[in-house]
């Protein structure tokens, strides 16, 4: 059997999740692993087999599956492969984000047989209202190769069939995480009605030593040659979600 490990992971952690569960598939189940990384680029391969399996992982954007990721793996094609859907989120709710990804996912010809919604830290996390830092952590990790083997069991048992991912629900949002989240977006939207901009990183020119490494993450290639400036059009802030 191939597995595919189809990620869409521009701070690395919907990959990180994924990889956890593919080490518990692969403790107990014989196969072969493929990567296709959608984070700077589109992905294509042949017909991928109903005889395979699929692991797709992306952040949730919005309540919904990362608009970005959606294109860059709207190529692929599939003949009735079971896959395992991975929605990351920032500890606040994943809302609509299964749903969607198990919606989007099966025009391309998958079937959802397996759907998890994991923490990994807020893109709005700051120093002043910190939302989620450090996830996924270790017992995070250690929880998604548990499910990758629960996975394996299903595989070996030939129970693996599709489920209904509207039946997956949020769980309460932690106080803390609730409460920074919302005094983030309170401050935000006081300083948009003061000076109102489009939310992008910044550049500390001051410490930048232009070794490019920002240039090779960025996922939509906001950032300029010169490592100072950012095309905010380009941003994964603003694109439509």
């Amino acid at each position: 059997m191939k597995l595919y490990n189809i990620s869409f992971s521009p701070t690395g952690t919907s990959a990180k999740v994924a990889t956890a569960i593919i080490h518990g598939i692969m403790a107990n189940i014989d196969c072969r692993t493929i990567t296709l990384d959608a984070t700077h680029q589109s992905v294509t391969c042949e017909p991928i087999s109903k005889d395979d399996l699929a692991i797709i992982s992306a952040p949730v954007y919005g309540g919904k599956m990362a608009s970005l990721a959606k294109e860059r793996m709207k190529t692929l094609t599939a003949d009735g492969t079971p896959c395992i859907l991975v929605a990351v989120y920032g500890n606040r709710a994943f809302e609509n984000a299964l749903n969607d990804m198990s919606f989007f996912t099966s025009t391309l010809g998958f079937v959802t047989t397996g759907a998890a919604a994991f923490i990994g830290e807020h893109s709005y996390s700051t120093a002043a209202t910190p939302i989620a830092v450090g996830r996924p952590d270790e017992s995070d990790l250690e929880y998604a190769k548990a499910f990758g083997l629960e996975i394996a069991r299903k595989i070996s048992l030939k129970s693996l069939s599709a489920i209904d991912t509207t039946e997956i629900t949020d769980e309460e949002s932690p106080a803390e995480s609730l409460a920074n989240f919302k005094s983030f977006v309170a401050d935000y939207m006081r300083s948009q009605k003061e000076s109102p901009r489009k939310l992008v990183p910044e550049v500390n020119t001051a410490i930048c030593n232009t070794c490019g490494i920002c240039l090779s993450v960025c996922p939509t290639e906001a950032i300029a040659n010169d490592c100072a400036t950012i095309d905010s059009s380009k941003c994964m802030y603003n694109h439509p979600r």
